[in-house]
């Protein structure tokens, strides 16, 4: 009797401990999406000068009904301007220098473009290091505002292992069109 209770509290000792352990496939044979995660991209255009700004942040809302609570909560949303023939991955940080009296550029201030999100929506905004209206003229007339900036958001209902352990690169628009299958 008393080999048949050490025996039952073994094995239930053994059911509880090991009832939490979490098994995760290995990456390594993982080559596109898992699972059924929804996954599309949205195309836009950004004007700076269509903002609305407020000190030092200029922003602009985009309507993005594909951005469920299930993306906020588990997935994510990946945004890419496009300039000089290339996606470049937000946020982006750039500086813009001036030249003192004696001809030595300096950088004279500093702007991010960056984007945030929610159920439903997308923020797209320009954060500079002032609000001075004469920067944000300069600002404005940077390249990269001039005329509208293309955009591309991409909605990932899920983030697959490869996301999550770092060995898919997030930042490069071409790899993640790759890796989902994504239409231009």
């Amino acid at each position: 009797m008393r080999s048949t209770i050490s025996t039952l509290l073994v094995s239930l000792f053994l059911v509880v401990f090991t009832s939490g352990c979490i098994v995760e496939a290995d990456d390594d044979d993982v080559v596109g999406p898992i699972g059924n995660a929804d996954i599309f991209s949205v195309n836009f255009t950004f004007d700076l000068r269509d903002t609305q700004r407020a000190g030092t942040v200029a922003s602009a809302q985009f309507d993005v009904p594909g951005i469920t609570p299930s993306v906020v909560d588990e997935g994510t949303v990946l945004v890419y301007y496009r300039f000089a023939g290339t996606w470049t991955a937000l946020p982006y940080t750039f500086g813009v220098e001036g030249v003192d009296e004696d001809g030595v550029p300096f950088v004279d201030y500093n702007a991010t473009f960056g984007y945030g999100y929610d159920d439903g929506f997308l923020d797209v905004f320009v954060e500079a290091t002032t609000d001075d209206d004469v920067v944000w003229d300069e600002i404005r007339d940077f390249e990269v505002f001039r005329g509208g900036t293309p955009m591309k958001a991409v909605v990932i209902d899920a983030l697959p292992i490869a996301a999550k352990q770092g060995t898919l690169d997030l930042r490069d628009y071409e790899a993640v069109k790759d890796y989902y299958g994504l239409e231009e």
